[in-house]
């Protein structure tokens, strides 16, 4: 049923002969709504041309409120449109949104637009009462233009059947790249494959769109993937050293190529990692094998990273685990034990709630048994137990300057929580179509704790695309392998190898 509103009469209007269609100005209201594309424009002059104009065209003020497609079609059809006046205390803006609504079938991305268009002419039209309702009128026209950006959203996501978080989304949009609205307005792309595009480089943005253009047979997710990817990838890393590192990628199995290609005790810090054996859908591993199985090959990569580990080196280990194997992360960590010595634990939290409100991200978990999965363990493990680490490499100030004490030091240590959320992430192409990267801070500052000097070299042995980004960045050198040559491209155009 459509929703009631105290409408206007609707009165048949004359016009001068020499008024024709062409010349009748077009309210602002008229235009929240796409014109129809030629071909449907056309089924439509075919129609009127054959059964008449059934619906007339609403006026108000002298102005087409309602109906310009109609107008347009009855030009085309060369039948002369009839037209009816507005008039009453109705909402003309309310009424028009409610009447195409329901004629016409929108996204919820196109009613987000329609809501967002809504918003000035709501704010000129609540004036307009206003001016013209003195006394007790005043209180029922209270402009729009007093409430709060979030009121006014939701004022106007309601009348568009939308709401108020997706009308916030197409502000943001409009602010960043304004040409990207038509595109959702027209239906062409979506209101989450706009906010995507209102990010990336104009430059990008606008082949894109003309990509799309091109190939409207191909979904835009589709293309905005290929070329975001590739654009991503094309990018140079932001530097934090001076010094220039040598990185190599290697694509293969890590066991074979840490034995045939790396030197006994040469690599100082090896910051990993490994798959959790949880299913997760990589492109070439497997990523399910029998428990069993996947332990005896762990162990044999634990066998080579202690022979290329430095005495003093450290290896750290970020594996999580899941409801339906929660004992995983555990597991490979005491299976790693039976190499090295455990010398830290670390919490890596993701997210994290306080007083109310909720800093970083993480992916919800849909269940009646299990609670959302907030952090992950990372295991310090060195040869024997006791190399020493730059704690203050990654210290934070006191909060207190009397702590500060005698020494004058600025800095104390951080301890073993660490608060490193994900970057928002809205798609595959945004991590380069890696199905698990975890944050190159958290490798920062692993590396960084272990010590960095002008012999340090770095090691991840499951790098996938974001592995070896920290080292880059710090200035040292290292060496990433990963078994799937996509992957091994990503990082290798990432670090402009």
């Amino acid at each position: 049923m459509r929703p009631s509103f105290r409408l206007a009469k609707l009165l048949p209007v004359s016009f001068p002969d020499a008024l024709t269609p062409m010349k009748i100005d077009l309210h602002p209201a008229c235009e929240l709504f796409p014109k129809l594309g030629d071909s449907d424009l056309h089924e439509l002059a075919n129609n009127i041309k054959e059964n008449g104009l059934i619906d007339p065209i609403v006026l108000l003020d002298g102005k087409v409120l309602d109906g310009r497609n109609r107008l347009a079609a009855c030009e085309i059809a060369g039948v002369t449109p009839r037209f009816k006046e507005f008039e009453g205390e109705g909402s003309p803006l309310a009424w028009v949104v409610a009447t195409n609504l329901y004629r016409r079938h929108l996204t919820p991305s196109q009613r987000a637009v329609v809501a967002f268009d809504l918003l000035p002419m709501l704010e000129v039209e609540a004036k307009e009462r206003q001016r013209r309702s003195p006394g007790r009128g005043k209180k029922l026209a209270k402009p729009l233009a007093t409430l709060s950006s979030g009121k006014s959203s939701q004022f106007a996501a309601k009348i568009a059947k939308s709401n108020s978080a997706y009308v916030e989304k197409v502000k943001s949009i409009s602010k960043k790249a304004p040409e990207i609205i038509a595109e959702v307005k027209s239906g062409r792309i979506t209101l989450n494959e706009a906010v995507r595009l209102s990010v990336v480089d104009p430059k990008l943005r606008k082949k894109i769109i003309n990509e799309a253009h091109k190939k409207s047979d191909q979904p835009v997710k589709r293309l905005m993937r290929k070329l975001l990817v590739e654009h991503s990838a094309s990018q140079p890393l932001p530097p934090n050293s001076t010094k220039k590192s040598t990185i190599e990628i290697w694509c293969g199995d890590c066991v074979k190529l840490m034995q045939d290609r790396i030197e006994d005790e040469s690599i100082s810090c090896v910051v990993t990692s490994p798959p959790y054996n949880q299913g997760i859908p990589y492109r070439t591993y497997d990523d399910n094998m029998i428990d069993e199985a996947y332990f005896e090959w762990m162990g044999k990569v634990f066998t080579e990273i202690n022979r290329v580990l430095k005495p003093d080196g450290s290896l750290f280990l970020i594996i999580g685990h899941s409801a339906r194997k929660p004992w995983t992360a555990m597991q490979v960590a005491f299976l790693a034990n039976h190499h090295f010595k455990l010398q830290n634990q670390i919490v890596w939290v993701k997210s994290i709630s306080i007083e109310g409100k909720t800093h970083g991200h993480f992916s919800p978990v849909t269940s009646k048994r299990f609670l959302n999965h907030l952090w992950e363990p990372i295991y310090h493990f060195t040869k024997n137990g006791n190399a020493a680490i730059d704690r203050l490499s990654i210290g934070v100030p006191y909060t207190d300057s009397n702590n500060e004490g005698t020494s004058g030091a600025k800095l104390r240590c951080q301890g073993d929580v660490w608060f490193v959320p994900h970057e928002t992430i809205h798609g595959a192409e945004e991590r380069f179509e890696h199905p698990a990267t975890f944050p190159p801070e958290i490798s920062r500052r692993c590396i960084k704790l272990a010590g960095i000097n002008d012999e340090t070299k770095v090691l991840d042995p499951f790098c996938g695309v974001n592995g070896m980004v920290a080292a880059s960045q710090l200035g040292v050198d290292g060496i990433g392998i990963d078994i799937d040559s996509h992957y091994c491209k990503i990082s290798r155009k990432r670090l402009s190898l």
